[in-house]
């Protein structure tokens, strides 16, 4: 079954870009959105889904595995369905390396799991406050398409959900796995900073144009002022 998701904007004249921005556990399609308001890129499709599998409790509560048995047929179903969103957003002229992959816990873990084993060479991945699970799978399984990725990793250092020695064990993993990692840390809890967030615009500007924001160069404008 596909994902359930929606688009912002939805009254996007051309796009060159697409971000797939995936959340955490336990939320839905709806919790990146604000998020998103604050990135402003021009002529960029926002793909924002639900999470795979639904809580007990309401269906509008999403997860993209559990977090318990990290079950490697969960993982894969997740996998296989952000892989269509993927192509769907190739299928409809942005090129592959104009797609990233945008994720929040959960949705860094499965940025990480999914991007890095595309089978194209895709934009970049944004993996805030998430981990690489099964590493030993990953490490067999990888795509060299998509070995010189970049990489923005964050984490804050006052997380009590997954703590910062998690975060710092994922920028080893992937250094180790020799991947291109731009790691930061925040003082901040489980959640995306104010700073981080203008942090992660900048790190999607130099790969989506090839340039700092305030490069003197730049002959058009890419991002709405704020």
């Amino acid at each position: 079954m596909a994902l359930d998701y929606l688009t912002f904007p939805e009254d996007l004249d051309r796009a060159d870009h697409a971000m797939i921005g995936l959340h955490g556990r336990n939320a839905n399609k709806y919790a990146f959105f604000p998020f998103v308001r604050q990135m402003g890129f021009l002529h960029t499709r926002w793909v924002l889904p639900s999470a795979t599998f639904a809580g007990e409790e309401s269906d509008e509560v999403r997860w993209w595995y559990d977090n318990d048995r990290k079950d490697p047929v969960e993982l894969q179903e997740s996998r296989d369905r952000i892989g269509e969103l993927i192509a769907m957003q190739i299928d409809d002229g942005v090129p592959p390396e104009n797609v990233f992959l945008v994720g929040f816990s959960q949705g860094a873990v499965m940025s990480l799991d999914t991007g890095l084993r595309y089978p194209e060479r895709l934009g970049g991945i944004v993996a805030l406050s998430g981990y690489v699970i099964h590493p030993e799978h990953l490490r067999e399984e990888r795509s060299a398409a998509n070995q010189r990725i970049p990489i923005f990793l964050a984490h804050g250092t006052r997380d009590r959900v997954l703590g910062i020695e998690v975060g710092r064990e994922n920028n080893r993993v992937l250094e180790d796995m020799d991947y291109d990692v731009e790691y930061r840390e925040y003082d901040t809890a489980h959640r995306v900073s104010s700073q981080e967030t203008k942090d992660i615009r900048a790190f999607l500007h130099r790969h989506m144009y090839g340039m700092s924001m305030d490069d003197p160069r730049k002959e058009d404008e890419h991002v709405v002022t704020f």
